[in-house]
């Protein structure tokens, strides 16, 4: 390894540290992707359907589609023109709650194989992915949407046309 490597290493690591941490509880996300935090985001729509009828199909769908155990390999070269393969797997875990005000999907993500997170990591993993559903009379419904920018932004989609009634599929995950 030449000494370019080694000092590139370290300012990598000060760079995501500089970035922020990834969100420990649903509150940090949605706290993060309001405040405009990098690498979240954020949006609000408006359903014409029962806060009923979308917590039946958010409960359904998030644990037909959504939990589930991703397996990905990534290949490259070293700067020393080694050619690295790296596989990774990880655990989705969806929950959905329902109190009175709403009902709310999160979606963590943990890297079970592969490598290795540092941090204070939550049992089922980092927050990515947050929609909270309000009703707004007998039938309509606000959604609100947190999440990060991950490889999963596939299951924001899904999730979105779920809520709408447009496409009850599940997502292709691997992509």
């Amino acid at each position: 390894m030449s000494c370019r490597n080694i000092v590139v290493i370290p300012l990598f690591a000060l760079f995501l540290a500089a970035c922020g941490s990834m969100p420990k509880t649903p509150d940090l996300l949605v706290e993060n992707a309001k405040g405009g935090g990098m690498f979240s985001e954020k949006e609000s729509f408006e359903v014409n359907r029962p806060i009923a009828q979308v917590s039946d199909v958010l409960r359904k769908k998030a644990h037909e589609c959504l939990q589930q155990q991703i397996t990905s390999v990534t290949q490259g070269d070293s700067s020393g023109g080694i050619r690295l393969q790296q596989r990774q797997v990880q655990a989705l875990t969806p929950k959905v709650t329902t109190d009175k005000q709403r009902t709310r999907l999160t979606l963590q993500v943990k890297t079970t194989q592969g490598s290795t997170e540092l941090g204070d990591i939550p049992p089922d993993g980092w927050y990515m992915l947050v929609v909270d559903a309000y009703p707004l009379g007998a039938s309509r419904t606000r959604v609100e949407s947190y999440y990060q920018h991950t490889s999963y932004h596939g299951a924001y989609t899904a999730i979105k046309l779920w809520v709408t009634g447009a496409n009850m599929g599940c997502p292709d995950l691997t992509q």
